[in-house]
């Protein structure tokens, strides 16, 4: 395949005047557009990534820097941002964000700054619990960021977010409309602030509807299926009754349910279960998952079009509305 140098060569010229032939932009004399145009075709030159980088100055790639790439949902939505990059032959590297690395607290930023070393274009801050004040600093040295899954009101229009507080109140306020008052809750990771705005807009409806939760039916949980079905069991042995339980997401609910049926109760006949962010896999559990879906494909999309848009010159749409879906399936029972 052709490269740049190869046309430069041919044609007679530098690989400076190549690039401005390609750009479109500095002085170039007719006679050699001409020579420059005739050494592309006879070489059948299409112009690189690569090629396009020595014109525009750009590396053609976007980073992705976070503590939440990993899981199911992650994973797919991943492959939903490598699909919009495609077509603009933007290639995606990653670095681990470690937010809450205690053995070395500089390691967010050292991660961060590799991907500006590796001379990402932009980069995608994937994660709710990296500070304000870093992010906006972070901003101010390295303009063309898009944060994904968090929400700081200076750069608001950088942003991509879900209200995780409603949507924590949509799933407590359901239990209670389905006639449940006595209500236990396995959480999810409550040092982020994603985990910790869903629990605290659960907490927020019951107390709107002067429904109490004793401290023994709140199990601290982290996302992980061990903890959902360890939370479970916890809740089982406090002696305290209840018929439902929400949980943080779907991954400790569908442990929570495995758990629940291995002592011997019913759901949703004896203990209701609710869930958060509809994994695929949730409509296939038995019974099929109640939850609510956190559009994080659509989120990411739109992530990834402003920093095309601010990288590349680019006019994508972009949307930032991603309102509350509540999927009801067969995991709560209405005792009203």
């Amino acid at each position: 395949m052709a490269t740049i140098r190869d046309v430069a060569k041919l044609a007679g010229v530098g690989i400076g005047t190549v690039s401005r032939v390609l750009s479109g932009k500095g002085s170039v004399s007719p006679k050699t557009l001409l020579k420059v145009n005739q050494a592309m075709e006879a070489l059948n030159f299409i112009p690189s990534s690569a090629a396009r980088s020595l014109v525009s100055k750009k590396m053609n790639t976007i980073g992705i820097w976070g503590t939440e790439t990993s899981g199911e949902i992650n994973r797919e939505t991943l492959r939903k941002i490598e699909i919009e990059l495609k077509p603009f032959d933007v290639h995606l590297i990653f670095a681990d964000g470690e937010l809450n690395s205690k053995q070395n607290p500089n390691a967010s930023r050292e991660s961060f700054d590799s991907l500006v070393n590796k001379g990402c274009d932009g980069i995608i801050i994937w994660g709710s619990d990296l500070p304000a004040l870093e992010v906006l600093q972070i901003e101010n040295e390295f303009p063309n960021i898009a944060l994904l899954n968090n929400k700081i009101e200076l750069i608001d229009d950088k942003c991509f977010y879900f209200d995780h507080y409603q949507a924590g109140y949509v799933c407590g306020q359901h239990l209670i409309d389905n006639g449940h008052r006595n209500i236990a809750c396995i959480t999810g990771w409550l040092e982020t602030d994603d985990g910790n705005k869903r629990h605290q807009g659960f907490l927020s409806a019951l107390n709107d509807n002067n429904v109490n939760i004793p401290k023994e039916l709140i199990f601290e949980g982290d996302y992980t299926y061990r903890k959902g079905y360890d939370g479970a069991l916890s809740l089982l042995k406090q002696g305290l009754p209840f018929t439902a339980l929400f949980c943080g997401n779907d991954q400790s609910a569908m442990s929570a349910i495995a758990a629940i049926t291995n002592k011997g109760f019913e759901v949703p006949n004896d203990i209701s279960v609710i869930g958060y962010d509809d994994m695929n896999i949730a409509s296939y559990t038995s019974p099929p998952l109640t939850t609510v879906r956190i559009p994080f494909n659509r989120m990411a999309v739109s992530a990834t079009r402003r920093l095309l848009n601010l990288c590349y010159d680019l006019e994508l749409d972009i949307n930032y509305d991603f309102p509350i879906q509540l999927i009801e399936r067969s995991s709560v029972k209405n005792i009203g």
